[in-house]
């Protein structure tokens, strides 16, 4: 694993960048090279135009410019320097208009760290086509004790953490989601206009390449929640989301290299929690450097929400039905 750094600098112009290497196996040269146009005169080409837009830009006046944050942006948008300075764009402008969400995202927060080590997100490691995969447990959520902006600050500790993983960045990421146990006060929570922030940023504001997202037993007193989120979310991502009446139909998605004990596979989930608790302690000072950014937040608002996302309710309602729930 690369050294961890301390922080990063949000010097949007320094004098002299450290030279780029790709360190990753060669599978992730392939992926990038297939799927997101990715070589070394392109990558190079590309940040050299994303870093004098930036340079050029009267509306932002602090962010980081190292290869490894611009290249979230530039292999999001399969290395289309316009669009993935939009998307860098939309990213600043959420961390500013929503700071209690999205800054001072710290591991050591008291409440954090209990959310934390609860454990309600898993790193199960990398599966045979170089995606990242991750297994959610909302029943790990506790109902009354975290309110939902708690619980949304954790998930974008977690982005925010993974998004600094090259291969993460290259290979996407395949997520399971395990809905037993959860309560009703879990999704009671959320307010309408809290779900719809949240399914905005991840669907659309942070640079994130799903490849599939699988969700099992879902409770049925959840529906009206999870079509309100459904309905904020992208079209595109929606397109993504599979759902199962059962664990066991879930757990056949897992590859056995990835598949904990619990699924009936042989991977200590307790082991993989505690290092992914560790590299998430490991990346705090990285994560906290974002909050260094600064930008035109009046030129920027406009910005936001200026895309209405909807669906109709046959869609919904075919996703739900794939969970026989009426």
């Amino acid at each position: 694993m690369a050294p961890i750094l301390a922080s990063y600098s949000v010097d949007k112009c320094p004098k002299v960048y450290e030279e780029y290497k790709f360190t990753l196996p060669d599978l992730y040269r392939e992926v990038a090279k297939e799927e997101l146009r990715e070589d070394e005169v392109v990558r190079e080409k590309a940040l050299a135009e994303m870093r004098h837009w930036i340079a050029e830009n009267p509306y932002i006046f602090k962010c980081r410019t190292d290869a490894k944050f611009l290249l979230r942006f530039l292999r999001f948008r399969q290395f289309s320097v316009p669009l993935a300075c939009e998307a860098l764009e939309r990213y600043l402008t959420v961390r500013e208009l929503f700071p209690s969400w999205f800054k001072n995202l710290d591991c050591s927060e008291p409440i954090m760290k209990e959310i934390l080590e609860n454990d309600p997100f898993t790193y199960l490691g990398q599966d045979g086509a170089g995606r990242a995969v991750f297994l959610a447990r909302f029943g790990r959520f506790h109902g009354d004790k975290h309110s939902a902006i708690h619980d949304s600050r954790v998930m974008a500790l977690v982005l925010e953490t993974v998004l600094e993983w090259e291969e993460f960045q290259i290979g996407g990421c395949q997520v399971f989601i395990d809905y037993r146990d959860s309560t009703l006060s879990s999704f009671e929570k959320w307010s309408l206009s809290e779900l719809k922030i949240i399914m905005d940023v991840y669907s659309r504001s942070y640079p994130v390449r799903y490849s599939e997202i699988h969700a099992a037993k879902l409770p049925k007193f959840a529906v009206p929640v999870i079509t309100s989120v459904l309905s904020f979310t992208n079209p595109k991502l929606r397109e993504k989301i599979r759902c199962y009446s059962s664990i066991a139909e879930l757990e056949k998605l897992m590859e056995p290299s990835n598949k904990p004990t619990t699924y009936g596979g042989t991977v200590d989930l307790d082991e993989l929690n505690r290092e992914f608790r560790k590299r998430i302690e490991d990346q705090r000072q990285i994560v906290l450097g974002l909050d260094g950014t600064e930008i035109d937040v009046e030129h920027y608002a406009a910005l936001w929400d200026k895309e209405e996302v909807s669906v109709e309710e046959d869609v919904t309602g075919a996703m739900l039905e794939q969970l026989n729930i009426k």
